[in-house]
């Protein structure tokens, strides 16, 4: 003979509780996802401007200007350069500083770096940081042909 279930809470047996914890986790996760939905997501506070990367014998060149997109004054910018072995796998990192002083919004900075060729390097891709080590956005970061 089977044992009659018990009301546990408010006339709701254990499995009905289930049903509903259930159904109401997932009316949340939907109720979640539809008010990110009609959220934007936060622009990048670096736009590239311009960038040219050339290979000369034994160096890569990188010519570019970047912008302050921010509402707000960066406290020096660097610039990170991560050469890209054909397969997307960094194979080195460099590193050049675009801006001392603090850039302005709107403000552009021109930057030229050199470094020794990494010689399986086929790409480029730009990270950047303000001179607090915050990371910042950037718009186009790449991944940029050597040419």
């Amino acid at each position: 003979m089977r044992a009659a279930r018990r009301p546990l809470l408010f006339g709701y047996t254990v499995s009905r509780m289930k049903r509903a914890a259930a159904a109401l986790l997932v009316l949340g996760s939907l109720w979640s996802a539809q008010e990110r939905k009609g959220k934007s997501p936060r622009p990048p506070e670096l736009a590239v401007l311009e960038l040219k990367v050339q290979r000369e014998p034994g160096h890569v060149i990188v010519d570019g200007r970047v912008r302050n997109n921010t509402g707000k004054s960066l406290k020096g910018l660097n610039l990170f350069f991560h050469f890209l072995a054909p397969g997307g796998a960094t194979i080195s990192r460099q590193q050049t500083r675009v801006a001392e002083n603090p850039m302005e919004p709107g403000e552009e900075g021109s930057f030229h770096a050199q470094s020794v060729d990494p010689v399986r390097a086929v790409h480029i891709r730009l990270e950047a940081e303000d001179q607090d080590g915050r990371y910042l956005r950037v718009d186009k970061p790449g991944p940029y042909t050597i040419e």
